[in-house]
């Protein structure tokens, strides 16, 4: 069988990561770079990963700053955030051809139904990351932690194409699930960036500050009940005993700044509209009242209101 083309939209904590996966792997792996574009041309895309350097030099990677000039892809990895997403459909469609399939590696709910019926495509796919990465630099990643990838897809005619991309992530060294049903993985990460994204940004803290405080463990023990309250009432069940296993996840996690407070402490919008007032919104649908998420959000709309005025 041919390698396949990706295209990688949005080469940042992500996209740099998977795609620099994908490319040591052997395929054909094509960036769309904005502000970074002339550094990565001139000096290649790093990864420091404590699973071992993955860059790519800068005569082997295949750069650009519009979509328009990147060949047609078989694969089409998103990895912009959800703030961005006005801007999907003009990225996307140049690189479509018949049977591609477009990847959102993006956190919340209700992106693939709506890039979906914008791009008149029979399934898109959705991907969360289990991961620790950070931006640190122009062209430059810092992977701490993790890597997992849960996959699903939104319209079931596309599971066997779904199941090629998980497979060439395997053979890249990413450890892969996937799950048929795209909303039951979105709510179980939501189980964990409803209650750490959010309270990270509002208390500016890392990771480990928040779990040395037993009213802030507390407290994202809380929230993420009512996730697990709200996927139960939209048909997207979690096994309670998850909460557990999270919480004791990330207290051995090393200390680690969410993207959301990386966002508030550079001045950039933070990722609220799929993570919190799509859930809410979703929530009240059916009758299920989220008063400790609310009061977060809403703090999170204070934050917000703060960077983009």
């Amino acid at each position: 069988m041919e390698s396949k083309t990706y295209a990688v939209i949005g080469t940042g904590a992500i996209g740099g990561y998977y795609g620099a996966r994908l490319h040591h792997g052997g395929f054909d792996v094509h960036f769309l770079l904005n502000s970074d574009y002339h550094f990565v041309q001139n000096h290649g895309l790093r990864v420091d990963s404590h699973y071992g350097d993955y860059s790519i030099s800068a005569d082997q990677i295949k750069a650009y700053r519009s979509t328009y000039d990147m060949p047609k892809a078989d694969v089409v990895l998103v990895a912009l955030k959800t703030t961005q997403n006005h801007l999907l459909e003009s990225l996307i469609r140049p690189l479509l051809k018949p049977g591609s399939l477009v990847l959102l590696l993006q956190n919340g709910l209700g992106a693939e139904q709506a890039l979906a019926r914008q791009l008149d495509l029979q399934y898109i796919a959705g991907g969360l990351c289990f991961i620790c990465s950070n931006k640190i630099g122009p062209g430059h990643i810092h992977h701490l932690d993790y890597g997992r990838l849960t996959l699903g897809i939104y319209g079931e005619s596309g599971m066997p194409a779904l199941a090629e991309v998980a497979s060439d992530l395997q053979q890249s060294g990413v450890e892969v699930e996937v799950e048929k049903s795209i909303l039951d993985a979105r709510w179980k990460k939501l189980l964990w960036n409803v209650p750490y994204n959010g309270l990270s940004a509002v208390l500016d803290s890392d990771t480990s500050q928040i779990m040395a405080c037993t009213e802030t463990v507390a407290l994202a023990k809380a929230i993420m009940q009512e996730v697990c309250h709200a996927a139960h009432a939209t048909g997207s069940p979690i096994d309670p005993s998850l909460i557990g296993t999270m919480l004791n996840n990330t207290a051995k996690m090393k200390p680690y700044l969410t993207s959301m407070l990386l966002d508030r402490r550079n001045g950039r919008e933070m990722e609220l509209q799929y993570m919190y007032s799509n859930v809410l919104d979703i929530a009240r649908q059916q009758g299920i009242e989220m008063p400790k998420t609310e009061a977060l959000y809403q703090q999170l709309c204070f934050l917000n209101r703060q960077i983009t005025k």
